[in-house]
């Protein structure tokens, strides 16, 4: 198919999303286009993904690629069944879902997951983009697997994130449980649990997330055990969370809801937002885009259009030389001493004008994605490096009120904005 025969539904932090009309079928699809090739050791491990989530086609509740091939302009493609809205279009439009739309999409998302962690697959990306609606209503989550993540890193929004996915990159069944009650969180207040102060940057962000204890979610009429179920898959330490998506999945389902019956696994869910609000949600939440290309029309509303915006952590290349932003001055003083390069690690010392604050670091490797450590109350911390490569540092630090930065250091030469 022609570019032109394409149409855009939106750009995420690693690829974009195009619609298109199968001339064969008359069936519309989404096409995922990431910004390069996928080497033979990537395709050799998204085929495993793709061979393992096929088996799970009978659950329905899973968007399994239909295609996935380099496009003639060497770009890499995967074609899928194109849905009609995902969760983040419906909680923007109308508010928070109803709490018995939450428990039946909780269970369809958490068995979904239970199956495909049997199976082997790990989701690594549960965010409010990627859980998607057929027209029917129905829910299916989409975007799974690692090997094109690894492949075509993007920085996904940080309150998705599991704590360890931050610091050190970690993804496994443990972090799609701490997504999985994120997305909880989001379709019951509206926003993630580290929902953005006006502003607050990335860097602020990022560590109230790793330092600080999950904000309530605040809605009164919660059924009693949901409030602390979710409260449990967002627990900073991995091993303090569900034992597995099955046991939540379990929970979920026996948690009394507002309907008189219970949605089976994958129904559609119909009624959108809260019970007061219901009155006023008429008609489809989805729209028809036309597309002059042999008079075809593709539905092609809301959806898929990856909600996920890239971070601001995101490190320069090393030809624009690392940096890392700081204020000029502030209220509170942390001085970080010059760092000690010991070839294939970084000794950082600092010290703070007030023993009440909590401490993080930031590095910033030329031509390398930023990483954020949570040292708590400690002031001094070993970093590993790559040798001969440019690095910059910086100390963070917060009283859980307030952010104060230390002055950015570097080493072997590296510039570090101020």
């Amino acid at each position: 198919m022609d570019d032109d025969e394409l149409v855009s539904l939106g750009e995420g932090p690693a690829a974009i999303v195009l619609a298109g009309m199968d001339e064969a079928t008359g069936e519309a699809f989404a096409l995922k286009v990431y910004p390069g090739r996928a080497d033979r050791r990537t395709r050799a491990e998204l085929d495993k993904e793709l061979s393992a989530l096929g088996t799970l086609s009978e659950l329905g509740t899973v968007l399994v690629p239909t295609e996935a091939k380099e496009l003639p302009d060497g770009r890499f493609g995967v074609r899928m069944e194109l849905c009609a809205q995902s969760l983040a279009d419906l909680v923007g439009t109308f508010g928070p879902l109803s709490v018995q739309d939450v428990l039946s999409l909780g269970e369809a998302l958490a068995t979904t997951l239970a199956a495909a962690h049997q199976a082997g697959v790990v989701h690594g990306g549960m965010t409010p983009g990627n859980v998607l609606f057929r027209a029917s209503g129905a829910p299916v989550l989409a975007d799974f697997g690692l090997a094109l993540r690894q492949a075509f890193p993007g920085d996904a929004e940080v309150g998705f994130l599991a704590p360890e996915t931050i610091t050190d990159g970690t993804r496994d069944e443990r972090t799609d449980l701490y997504g999985l009650g994120a997305l909880l969180y989001f379709a019951l207040t509206g926003h993630s649990p580290a929902r953005e102060r006006p502003g607050e940057t990335a860097d602020e962000l990022t560590l109230r997330v790793l330092s600080e204890p999950l904000p309530p979610i605040g809605r009164p009429g919660l059924p009693a055990g949901l409030g602390p179920l979710v409260a449990s898959l967002l627990a900073r330490a991995p091993m303090e969370r569900p034992i597995d998506a099955d046991l939540v999945a379990t929970r979920l389902g026996a948690t009394p809801g507002t309907a008189a019956t219970p949605r089976p696994l994958g129904a559609p869910i119909l009624e959108y937002g809260p019970e007061h609000a219901k009155s006023r949600r008429k008609g489809k939440t989805w729209l028809i885009a036309g597309v002059a290309a042999g008079a075809a029309v593709l539905a092609a509303a809301l959806v898929f259009v990856l909600q996920n915006r890239p971070s601001e952590l995101s490190v320069p290349p090393a030809s624009t030389e690392p940096a890392i932003t700081t204020p000029t001055a502030d209220p509170v003083r942390v001085d970080l001493a010059d760092p000690v390069d010991r070839g294939t690690s970084v000794e950082l010392s600092w010290r703070g004008s007030e023993s009440t604050l909590r401490y993080a670091v930031i590095v910033a490797g030329a031509d390398l994605p930023r990483k954020t450590f949570l040292v708590e109350s400690g002031t001094s911390y070993r970093v590993d490096v790559e040798p001969g490569r440019q690095y910059c540092f910086v100390v963070q630090a917060t009283d859980s009120v307030h952010f104060y930065e230390s002055q950015s250091k570097g080493i072997r030469g590296a510039r570090c904005v101020r």
